[in-house]
Protein backbone atom coordinates (compact mmCIF):
# COMPACT_ATOMS: atom_id res chain seq x y z
CA UNK A 1 0.00 0.00 0.00
CA UNK A 2 1.22 3.40 -0.35
CA UNK A 3 0.55 5.37 2.92
CA UNK A 4 0.64 9.19 3.37
CA UNK A 5 1.46 10.73 6.27
CA UNK A 6 1.08 14.01 7.29
CA UNK A 7 3.34 15.64 10.39
CA UNK A 8 3.46 18.52 12.64
CA UNK A 9 6.97 19.02 13.84
CA UNK A 10 10.31 17.83 12.55
CA UNK A 11 11.80 14.95 14.95
CA UNK A 12 15.49 13.46 14.41
CA UNK A 13 13.71 9.91 16.01
CA UNK A 14 10.88 7.79 13.77
CA UNK A 15 8.24 6.33 14.73
CA UNK A 16 7.71 2.90 15.88
CA UNK A 17 5.87 1.64 12.87
CA UNK A 18 8.46 2.02 10.61
CA UNK A 19 9.63 -1.57 10.53
CA UNK A 20 5.88 -2.48 10.41
CA UNK A 21 5.19 -0.88 7.27
CA UNK A 22 8.75 -1.90 5.77
CA UNK A 23 8.21 -5.63 6.49
CA UNK A 24 4.41 -5.20 4.84
CA UNK A 25 5.97 -3.59 1.67
CA UNK A 26 4.25 -0.85 1.90
CA UNK A 27 5.12 2.76 0.67
CA UNK A 28 5.16 5.84 2.89
CA UNK A 29 5.80 9.45 2.23
CA UNK A 30 5.54 12.15 4.66
CA UNK A 31 4.41 15.55 4.03
CA UNK A 32 4.54 18.65 6.10
CA UNK A 33 1.40 21.06 5.43
CA UNK A 34 2.84 23.18 8.94
CA UNK A 35 6.33 23.88 6.49
CA UNK A 36 4.80 25.02 3.58
CA UNK A 37 4.79 21.69 1.57
CA UNK A 38 1.82 20.77 -0.88
CA UNK A 39 -1.06 18.42 -0.30
CA UNK A 40 -0.43 15.31 -2.46
CA UNK A 41 -3.42 14.17 -4.62
CA UNK A 42 -5.30 11.55 -2.88
CA UNK A 43 -5.34 8.87 -5.94
CA UNK A 44 -1.41 8.84 -5.47
CA UNK A 45 -1.79 6.88 -1.86
CA UNK A 46 -4.28 4.30 -0.36
CA UNK A 47 -4.73 5.58 3.51
CA UNK A 48 -3.85 8.47 5.36
CA UNK A 49 -2.16 9.34 8.84
CA UNK A 50 -2.79 12.50 10.51
CA UNK A 51 -0.08 12.77 13.79
CA UNK A 52 0.12 15.08 16.58
CA UNK A 53 1.75 17.72 17.13
CA UNK A 54 2.18 20.83 19.68
CA UNK A 55 -0.41 23.35 18.46
CA UNK A 56 -3.51 23.77 19.11
CA UNK A 57 -5.95 22.43 16.31
CA UNK A 58 -8.18 25.99 16.57
CA UNK A 59 -5.26 28.26 16.88
CA UNK A 60 -5.28 29.02 12.68
CA UNK A 61 -4.86 32.90 14.01
CA UNK A 62 -1.13 31.27 14.66
CA UNK A 63 -0.52 28.03 12.16
CA UNK A 64 -3.29 29.49 8.94
CA UNK A 65 -1.64 26.54 7.34
CA UNK A 66 -4.70 24.45 9.90
CA UNK A 67 -7.21 25.90 7.86
CA UNK A 68 -6.16 24.22 4.49
CA UNK A 69 -5.30 21.39 6.29
CA UNK A 70 -8.99 21.09 7.32
CA UNK A 71 -9.91 21.39 3.79
CA UNK A 72 -7.45 18.71 2.85
CA UNK A 73 -9.25 16.06 5.28
CA UNK A 74 -12.51 17.28 4.05
CA UNK A 75 -11.53 15.72 0.57
CA UNK A 76 -10.35 12.40 2.41
CA UNK A 77 -13.25 12.37 4.07
CA UNK A 78 -15.39 12.59 1.47
CA UNK A 79 -13.69 10.07 -0.40
CA UNK A 80 -14.13 7.58 2.01
CA UNK A 81 -10.44 6.51 2.62
CA UNK A 82 -8.52 5.20 5.25
CA UNK A 83 -7.77 7.65 8.31
CA UNK A 84 -6.19 7.35 11.30
CA UNK A 85 -5.67 10.54 13.20
CA UNK A 86 -3.68 10.60 16.01
CA UNK A 87 -3.55 13.55 19.24
CA UNK A 88 -4.05 16.50 16.95
CA UNK A 89 -4.89 14.50 14.09
CA UNK A 90 -8.15 12.96 15.95
CA UNK A 91 -8.85 16.64 17.09
CA UNK A 92 -8.81 18.02 13.35
CA UNK A 93 -10.76 14.98 12.32
CA UNK A 94 -13.30 15.95 15.07
CA UNK A 95 -13.18 19.79 13.86
CA UNK A 96 -13.46 18.74 10.07
CA UNK A 97 -16.33 16.95 10.73
CA UNK A 98 -17.88 20.00 13.04
CA UNK A 99 -17.17 19.46 16.70
CA UNK A 100 -15.96 21.04 18.85
CA UNK A 101 -12.28 21.22 19.84
CA UNK A 102 -11.05 22.86 22.96
CA UNK A 103 -8.72 23.35 25.95
CA UNK A 104 -9.46 20.06 28.37
CA UNK A 105 -10.16 20.54 31.57
CA UNK A 106 -8.69 17.38 32.04
CA UNK A 107 -5.45 17.42 30.61
CA UNK A 108 -3.53 13.73 30.16
CA UNK A 109 0.45 13.19 30.69
CA UNK A 110 2.40 9.90 30.73
CA UNK A 111 1.60 5.97 30.47
CA UNK A 112 -2.29 5.93 31.31
CA UNK A 113 -5.16 3.01 30.59
CA UNK A 114 -7.63 3.06 28.95
CA UNK A 115 -10.30 1.17 28.25
CA UNK A 116 -12.87 0.32 24.72
CA UNK A 117 -16.37 0.82 24.52
CA UNK A 118 -18.92 -1.84 23.69
CA UNK A 119 -18.64 -0.48 20.45
CA UNK A 120 -14.78 0.27 20.26
CA UNK A 121 -14.58 -3.58 21.43
CA UNK A 122 -16.29 -4.62 18.13
CA UNK A 123 -14.47 -2.01 15.97
CA UNK A 124 -12.29 -3.93 13.76
CA UNK A 125 -8.52 -1.68 14.15
CA UNK A 126 -9.48 -0.70 18.26
CA UNK A 127 -11.26 -4.18 19.03
CA UNK A 128 -7.88 -6.15 18.91
CA UNK A 129 -6.60 -4.33 21.63
CA UNK A 130 -7.06 -5.12 25.41
CA UNK A 131 -7.25 -7.82 28.10
CA UNK A 132 -10.59 -9.60 28.80
CA UNK A 133 -11.75 -6.58 30.21
CA UNK A 134 -11.02 -4.51 26.95
CA UNK A 135 -8.19 -2.33 28.93
CA UNK A 136 -5.20 -1.10 27.64
CA UNK A 137 -2.36 0.97 27.83
CA UNK A 138 -1.45 4.32 26.00
CA UNK A 139 0.64 7.07 25.94
CA UNK A 140 -1.21 10.38 26.82
CA UNK A 141 0.07 13.63 26.03
CA UNK A 142 -2.56 16.65 25.49
CA UNK A 143 -3.94 19.84 27.37
CA UNK A 144 -7.19 20.23 24.19
CA UNK A 145 -9.85 17.62 23.82
CA UNK A 146 -13.12 17.44 21.46
CA UNK A 147 -16.83 16.55 21.54
CA UNK A 148 -17.94 13.80 19.58
CA UNK A 149 -18.77 14.20 16.04
CA UNK A 150 -22.13 13.69 14.60
CA UNK A 151 -22.61 10.33 13.30
CA UNK A 152 -19.88 8.90 14.91
CA UNK A 153 -19.17 6.50 17.57
CA UNK A 154 -17.25 6.65 20.95
CA UNK A 155 -14.74 4.02 20.81
CA UNK A 156 -12.61 4.41 24.02
CA UNK A 157 -12.43 6.58 27.37
CA UNK A 158 -9.80 6.74 30.15
CA UNK A 159 -10.68 7.40 33.54
CA UNK A 160 -10.12 11.49 33.67
CA UNK A 161 -11.88 11.56 30.21
CA UNK A 162 -14.57 9.96 27.87
CA UNK A 163 -13.67 11.18 24.57
CA UNK A 164 -10.31 9.03 23.78
CA UNK A 165 -11.32 7.42 20.12
CA UNK A 166 -14.07 7.38 17.82
CA UNK A 167 -14.73 6.25 14.15
CA UNK A 168 -16.86 8.16 11.43
CA UNK A 169 -18.04 5.83 9.17
CA UNK A 170 -16.09 2.40 7.69
CA UNK A 171 -12.58 4.16 7.07
CA UNK A 172 -12.02 6.99 9.92
CA UNK A 173 -10.78 6.38 12.63
CA UNK A 174 -9.38 8.90 15.49
CA UNK A 175 -7.68 8.27 18.73
CA UNK A 176 -6.49 10.85 21.26
CA UNK A 177 -3.94 8.94 22.90
CA UNK A 178 -0.71 7.61 21.35
CA UNK A 179 0.91 4.68 20.36
CA UNK A 180 3.28 5.59 17.59
CA UNK A 181 5.84 7.15 20.18
CA UNK A 182 9.08 5.44 21.51
CA UNK A 183 11.57 6.33 24.43
CA UNK A 184 14.14 8.36 22.44
CA UNK A 185 11.15 10.11 21.52
CA UNK A 186 9.73 11.01 24.41
CA UNK A 187 13.08 11.57 25.85
CA UNK A 188 13.82 13.93 23.36
CA UNK A 189 10.60 16.15 23.56
CA UNK A 190 11.12 16.47 27.39
CA UNK A 191 14.74 17.70 26.67
CA UNK A 192 13.23 20.33 24.86
CA UNK A 193 11.59 21.99 28.07
CA UNK A 194 8.79 21.21 30.55
CA UNK A 195 6.69 24.17 30.36
CA UNK A 196 4.85 22.14 27.16
CA UNK A 197 4.08 19.52 29.53
CA UNK A 198 -0.31 19.37 30.27
CA UNK A 199 -1.31 20.09 33.55
CA UNK A 200 -2.25 16.30 34.62
CA UNK A 201 -2.57 16.40 38.40
CA UNK A 202 -2.31 12.65 38.30
CA UNK A 203 0.58 12.61 35.90
CA UNK A 204 3.44 10.56 35.73
CA UNK A 205 7.04 12.08 36.40
CA UNK A 206 8.84 12.71 33.14
CA UNK A 207 12.00 10.61 34.20
CA UNK A 208 9.94 7.71 34.51
CA UNK A 209 7.76 8.50 31.40
CA UNK A 210 10.77 8.52 29.48
CA UNK A 211 12.55 5.58 30.71
CA UNK A 212 12.76 2.58 28.08
CA UNK A 213 10.86 -0.50 29.00
CA UNK A 214 8.40 -3.27 27.95
CA UNK A 215 5.77 -0.39 28.43
CA UNK A 216 6.61 1.07 25.04
CA UNK A 217 7.17 -2.17 23.16
CA UNK A 218 3.64 -3.07 24.64
CA UNK A 219 1.94 0.54 22.79
CA UNK A 220 4.66 -0.70 19.73
CA UNK A 221 2.52 -4.14 19.34
CA UNK A 222 -0.45 -1.89 19.77
CA UNK A 223 0.51 0.32 17.40
CA UNK A 224 0.85 -2.82 14.80
CA UNK A 225 -2.70 -4.24 15.24
CA UNK A 226 -4.64 -1.11 15.13
CA UNK A 227 -2.76 -0.19 11.80
CA UNK A 228 -3.64 -4.12 10.47
CA UNK A 229 -7.29 -3.84 11.76
CA UNK A 230 -6.87 -0.13 9.62
CA UNK A 231 -4.79 -0.88 6.62
CA UNK A 232 -5.70 -4.60 6.35
CA UNK A 233 -3.41 -7.85 7.58
CA UNK A 234 -1.48 -7.29 3.95
CA UNK A 235 0.41 -4.71 2.57
CA UNK A 236 1.83 -4.25 -1.10
CA UNK A 237 3.59 -7.40 -1.40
Amino acid sequence: MKILEIIHSNSRFPFNNRKFFAARGDETTVVRLFAGEPPPGLREYDALIVYGGPMSAYDEGHHPWILDELRYLETWLKADRPILGICLGSQLLARTLGAAVYRSRVPEFGFKELRLTEEGAADPALGKLGDTDHRFRGIEWHSDAWDLPSGATRLAESGAWPNEAFRYGDSALAIQFHLEFTSEQIASFLAEGEEDIPADPQREEPDSFATPGPRYGAVKRSMELVLEGLLGAGGSG
